[in-house]
This record gives C-alpha cells, structure tokens and sequence, in this order.
C-alpha cells in the first residue's frame, strides 16, 4: 500500500509539471495538498497507528501542503480544518494543523523559495456603500462559483461517457485546449497566468471576457483529468472578476480584485474562513473582514455545491463529529 502511495505522489507531481509544461490551465496547489496528504498517509501506515491518528496526520499534510505553497501558514491551518465538512470547522485538529502548517512555509522559506508578492490594500471599512457594493460583488462571485463547478463536472461526466478509455479523456481534452488557445488568438490563459491577476490589482478594469476565457479554458483543462489544482485558475478568474466589476459597483479596483480573488475559491471550496484569512496574509489586515463577509455570503448562495464530491456537507459517525457537537465543548 505504501508503495501506491508514494507512486501516487510521484505521478501527481509529474503530472502537474507535464499539464505546466504543455500550458494546460491549473494550478500547483492541489499538487502540494495531495502530496502532503499522501505522505501522511503513508506514514500512518508504515508506523500502524490507530484511525483518530491517522486522521491528525492527514489533516497535518493538508495544512503543511496549502500553508506552504502560497506562503499563508495561518490559512493552511484554518483551510486544514475547514475544509472536511462543509460548514463545519473541526477544531480538534487545529494545533496539528497549525503546528504543520508554520513548519511547512519555514521549510520553503529555507529552501529560498519566493511567493507570488501581492500589493497592500487600502480598505474603508466605515464606508457603508462599499458594504452594498460587496454584497453584489458577492452575488456575481457565486455565479460564477457555481457555473465554474457545474462546467467542470459536466466536461468529467461527458468525457466519461463519450470515451470509455480514461487515459484518452486528457487527450481530447488537450486537443480542445490547443483549439480554443488558437481561436482566441493569445497565451494570456495558458498556464497560471500570475502576470494577469498582478495587473487585476494595477488597471481600472479588465474586460470581462478575460474572467470567462479563463474559467472556459481551467473547466477544460480540470474536467478532462489533467492533474493540477484549481486555487491559483480561480484567483486569477476572480481578480479579473471583481476587476471587470469595479467600475460598475464603484469599487476601488484593488479592493474588487482583491475580495474577488480570494472570496471565489472560498465559495468553490466551501471554505470562506479560510480564506478571509488569507486575505489578511497577502494583502493586509483590512482586507481581512471584506473577503471574509463575500466568501461567507457566496458560499451560502452556492448551495451544497462544491469542487469536490468527497467533501461532506455534514458531520458523520466514527469521529468525524465537529466541534459542536462534541460533549463538553462551547
């Protein structure tokens, strides 16, 4: 069993170099995450510890593998917690998370590994318009949310059902991808696109059709399997987002862009908390209650929806109760 695992890690890490190299739109987080929780697993198996432990190790490659890959220990704790059931923070397992999470970004750190910088932002908390602005901003951001999901779903189960032969589905797949990188005639959406999400933050607005070329061409690239995460996809979907809506909302652009990037992976991911405080991390301490007030109302306008299937919608039996229902616990 070990040794699937470690080949699971080694396969998702090429993998994702591979979906880079051919500019394929995805992310390197889910990379990190799933390594993180693979090597976990791994030891949980090699030293025979129970399943409660084994749980605390899973939820410890998770924070180190997200807290290290943006540079955001905090949020990899909280993202570690936040993300197993949907709506419910598994506090139990908080200074394991914080604990890997610091650990893991000291580790990059060292190793003189540089994160994307993101510009400090300026926020008015007292302005009331600016809170009617969000709220709407929080409705489009969870629109966008969901038609991002159902798009990417949707490509999985045709593919699915049109070819048979899974090793052939990121094939057609990347056939797609190449068309659709010819007809619209530019590289802006291969790739990360890190450049597009710093200029998000610098111009008055982008056009619109830059979020959805985006979200057309990462939907692509995640339904039809190649390996990669969706985090960095969606902050660029959402800077540009919130970027194009700035001026309509009358938001200033880097608070828009900024909100935008975080709030519509938080929605995806059903963890709003999590990425409030990543917020705060990379942009500034202000920025903190903004995107966590969007990402909160977003989520809550998406539903039961969510990027992965796997993650439960509520506490289950065998231990996996949340905090609140914990005897003994407030």
């Amino acid at each position: 069993f070990g040794f699937f695992v470690t080949a699971f890690g080694v396969v998702v890490l090429v993998g994702t170099l591979v979906t880079h190299l051919f500019g394929g739109s995805a992310g390197r987080e889910g990379t990190a995450v799933q390594m993180g929780a693979a090597l976990a697993d791994q030891l949980a198996n090699r030293v025979h510890v129970d399943a409660q432990i084994r749980k605390y190790l899973l939820v410890a490659g998770v924070a180190g593998g997200f807290g290290s890959v943006f540079g955001t220990p905090l949020a990899g704790a909280v993202f570690a917690v936040e993300w197993m059931v949907a709506g419910k923070l598994q506090l139990r397992f908080a200074p394991v998370a914080l604990l890997a999470a610091f650990i893991g970004d000291a580790v990059t750190e060292r190793m003189g590994i540089l994160h994307t910088p993101f510009p400090t932002v300026a926020v008015n908390l007292m302005n009331g318009e600016l809170w009617l602005a969000l709220a709407a901003l929080a409705i489009a951001v969870a629109m966008v949310a969901v038609l991002f999901m159902e798009l990417t779903h949707a490509i999985k189960r045709g593919l699915g059902y049109w070819v048979p032969l899974a090793p052939l589905r990121p094939v057609v797949g990347a056939v797609a991808v190449v068309a659709l990188w010819q007809w619209v005639g530019t590289d802006l959406y291969l790739g990360l696109g890190v450049p597009t999400i710093e200029s998000a933050f610098l111009t008055p607005a982008l056009p619109l059709q830059v979020f959805a070329l985006k979200l057309l061409f990462t939907s692509l690239t995640v339904g039809s399997g190649f390996p990669g995460g969706e985090v960095t996809p969606l902050f660029f979907i959402g800077a540009a987002l919130g970027s194009a809506l700035a001026p309509l909302l009358g938001l200033p652009p880097d608070v828009a862009a900024g909100v935008g990037l975080v709030a519509l992976f938080g929605a995806a991911a059903n963890t709003p908390l999590a990425l409030g405080v990543m917020a705060a991390e990379l942009m500034g301490l202000p920025m903190l209650l903004p995107a966590l007030v969007v990402a909160a109302l977003a989520t809550r306008l998406t539903g039961n929806r969510g990027l992965w299937p796997a993650q439960r919608s509520r506490p289950q039996a065998e231990g996996e109760r949340s905090i609140a229902a914990e005897p003994g616990r407030s």
